[in-house]
């Protein structure tokens, strides 16, 4: 069954950019753009917000990074659509790394300033992208343009996010063995990319290209 689009949401202080050295794969190809967030608004409420957006239907494929992958998981479940990509991303918090658990659990990103500062982006920079030096300056300049109020709110849904949105939906799962972000989790479905960061999406594009057409050609 051939799918009406493809749509890719990018992740924390990322934005379409990020899925830039993609290939094609014979869809439509739609990057979802940030919303500012509401006052109080629900991790729900977004997802719905976004589908307005972009018509998503149920027809369509959801590629989510990292938080992205926490939304697109929302949308797919709102939409009753079966399966979803994930890359360098997660079900739930638990499979955050130990340290980003804990400074969670004890709400350290309640600390995180409105606005960007380099010093600590060039640390989060490291982090995300392993020492790249090919995407530190895509990810430097997507940091400097990050809305960091919309920042704050994701960091405390993934926060909030203790039980997984749907244990029926399948998850098609992209993870990189140097992810400094999340751990290497294992589901049924998952496609591991040796030396891969959190950003692989850009710096291992190809492998992820391949991996992407192999799930759409051969499930969808």
């Amino acid at each position: 069954m051939i799918k009406q689009k493809i749509y890719f949401i990018s992740g924390l202080g990322a934005d379409e950019k990020a899925f830039t050295k993609l290939a094609d794969f014979g869809i439509p190809k739609v990057m979802v753009k940030w919303l500012a967030n509401e006052k109080n608004e629900t991790l729900e409420n977004y997802a719905n917000r976004l589908i307005e957006k972009y018509s998503i239907t149920q027809q369509d494929i959801l590629v989510g990074l990292s938080f992205g992958g926490l939304l697109a998981q929302q949308i797919a479940h709102t939409l009753q659509i079966n399966e979803v990509i994930l890359i360098s991303s997660f079900r739930t918090k638990k499979d955050l790394r130990t340290y980003l658990k804990l400074g969670l659990n004890l709400k350290m990103h309640k600390l995180i300033p409105p606005f960007n500062i380099p010093i600590i982006s060039s640390i989060v920079v490291r982090f995300l992208n392993s020492v790249s030096k090919e995407s530190t300056p895509l990810l430097k300049q997507m940091l400097k343009e990050t809305d960091y109020k919309l920042a704050k709110w994701s960091i405390e849904k993934i926060s909030e996010r203790k039980t997984v949105i749907n244990s029926e939906l399948k998850l098609y799962n992209i993870i990189g063995l140097n992810d400094r972000i999340m751990k290497p989790w294992q589901n049924e479905s998952t496609f591991k990319i040796d030396g891969g960061s959190h950003f692989m999406v850009y710096d291992e594009s190809v492998k992820v290209s391949e991996i992407i057409q192999k799930i759409v050609s051969e499930e969808f």
